[in-house]
C-alpha cells in the first residue's frame, strides 16, 4: 500500500513533507540495515523528490527483542535513523512561510525536564508563527494504545502547546485516523500508509466534532471486521470491508489554515476542515 500512498502524496505537488514516523519496522542491528535498506528501494523516489522531514517512532529503535533502548548493537536506531535521512538530532524545527513545524522524539516529555525547557524555548522563539508539532506517540486516541501509552487527558505538555497557542500537533503511532480539537489545539492521528490499521477501542474519549476512522469493533462476524469512518456532525458511520490507506495534506493560506485527509487509492477526501488561525505577535 505504500506506493499507492506515495503516488497520491505526489499528485498534491506539496512543497515538503513530514513524517509521524515507524518507517521501517525494525530499525537496530542488520535488521535495521535491511529495512532501511527496503525504504530506500520502495520509497527513495520520493524522498529525493520532495523534502522530507522525519520524526522517531518506537519500531526505528526497535530491535528485534522489541526493546526501545538502545539495544548495544553496532548500529542503534538512532545511528541509523541519522544515517538514512542525514539529520543528526532527534528534536529539531525548522520554518517555512509563516509556520514553524517542531519535530520531537519518542521518549514523552517531563515537566522541569531539559528536554521541556527545550520545547517552551522553541515554542516562544515562534511567537507569530502558525506552529505544528509533530512526533509519533499522540497525545490523545480513539484507537487501541492502552491509556499508559497515550494519557488520553490534559498534561504538561499539552498545556504549554494551549498556552503558546499552537495549531496543530500531528502524530502516528495508533493505526487510525483522530482529528480533535482539545484546549485550542487541534490534535491529528494521521498513521494510515500501509500497515495495519487497528480497532477502535476508545471512542467513548472522543468529544463532539470529532472524527475517526479505524477497524471496527461493534457487532460480530462480519460487521465485526469491518472499518469505520465517523464524521464531525456525529450522524453518519460509514463501514468499508477493507482498510483504506490515506495521506493528510495541509494547506497555509495566511492565517487560514486546510486539513484534508485523502483517500490513497482514488484521491476521494474523506475528511476536511478550514479554520482560522490568528497569528499571535
Amino acid at each position: 500500500h505504500l506506493q499507492t500512498v506515495l503516488n497520491r502524496s505526489d499528485a498534491l505537488f506539496p512543497d515538503f513533507c513530514i513524517t509521524t514516523a515507524d518507517l521501517v519496522n525494525i530499525g537496530s542491528g542488520s535488521v535495521g540495515v535491511e529495512n532501511y535498506q527496503k525504504l530506500e528501494n520502495e520509497a527513495g523516489w520520493f524522498f529525493k523528490k520532495y523534502p522530507t522531514w522525519p520524526s522517531v517512532g518506537n519500531h526505528e529503535l526497535s530491535d528485534r527483542n522489541n526493546n526501545t533502548a538502545h539495544p548495544g548493537h553496532d548500529l542503534t536506531g538512532y545511528d541509523q535513523f541519522a544515517r538514512f535521512f542525514g539529520i543528526n538530532k532527534f528534536k529539531y524545527s525548522f520554518s517555512y512561510g509563516n509556520a514553524t513545524f517542531i519535530a520531537l522524539d519518542w521518549p514523552k516529555i517531563k515537566k522541569g525536564t531539559p528536554e521541556y525547557q527545550w520545547l517552551e524555548n522553541k515554542l516562544k522563539a515562534a511567537k507569530g508563527r502558525h506552529i505544528f508539532i509533530f512526533k509519533h506517540r499522540p497525545y490523545y486516541t480513539v484507537g487501541s494504545k492502552s491509556h499508559r501509552d497515550v494519557a488520553g487527558t490534559t498534561t504538561a505538555v499539552t498545556k504549554l502547546f494551549s498556552k503558546y497557542h499552537v495549531t496543530a500537533v500531528f502524530s502516528g503511532h495508533d493505526h487510525t485516523y483522530y482529528r480533535t480539537k482539545r484546549n485550542g489545539v487541534y490534535y491529528v492521528v494521521s498513521a494510515g500508509a500501509g500497515a495495519t490499521i487497528y480497532a477502535l477501542k476508545r471512542t467513548n474519549e472522543a468529544i463532539d466534532g470529532d472524527v475517526y476512522y479505524g477497524k471496527n469493533t461493534e457487532g460480530s462476524g462480519a460487521k465485526g471486521n469491518q472499518y469505520l469512518y465517523h464524521n464531525d456532525q456525529g450522524t453518519e458511520d460509514i463501514t468499508f470491508n477493507e482498510p483504506m490507506y490515506f495521506v493528510l495534506s495541509v494547506a497555509i493560506m495566511g492565517e487560514s489554515i486546510t486539513f484534508k485527509m485523502i483517500q490513497a487509492a482514488n484521491g476521494k477526501v474523506w475528511d476536511t476542515i478550514t479554520f482560522d488561525h490568528p497569528l499571535n505577535k
